[in-house]
């Protein structure tokens, strides 16, 4: 499943998911992953929850970030849940090309029964047609 987490810079979207992934830790019996652009809110996540700091492995491109998450995939068959925040500083990908990156990430999110919850600095407004169904 995917889930889009969608508003401007400022509107709680990061805090938003990070009780999102807390809650889900309480609950949860596989694991929870937590990636960021940065170590500022590693603190305020569940203990039980695998932090990662997507910028300490240079991730550069959608290709890359993709092979960076089967790679966690593939180490971890008990991960339930991946929390992705600052999908935008973490990989540079164009608003057209995110149709069809969400469709890829929801064929893995198939595959492996894995959830996906993304943050996104974008509107609402101004999210693709074909995507807006992943917006909670």
């Amino acid at each position: 499943m995917i889930k889009l987490v969608c508003g401007k810079k400022g509107t709680g979207k990061t805090k938003r998911l990070i009780k999102m992934a807390n809650e889900s830790a309480k609950e949860s019996l596989g694991d929870i992953v937590f990636i960021d652009s940065d170590v500022k809110y590693m603190l305020d996540l569940n203990h039980k929850i695998r932090y990662i700091n997507a910028m300490e492995f240079e991730v550069k491109g959608i290709e890359m970030f993709h092979g960076f998450l089967c790679g966690l995939i593939a180490e971890d068959y008990d991960i339930e849940k991946i929390y992705i925040d600052a999908v935008y500083k973490i990989v540079d990908i164009d608003l057209s090309l995110l149709p069809e990156y969400i469709q890829r990430l929801e064929s893995l999110a198939n595959k492996f029964k894995i959830d996906f919850i993304l943050s996104l600095n974008i509107e609402e407004k101004d999210i693709p047609e074909s995507i807006r169904k992943y917006v909670i």
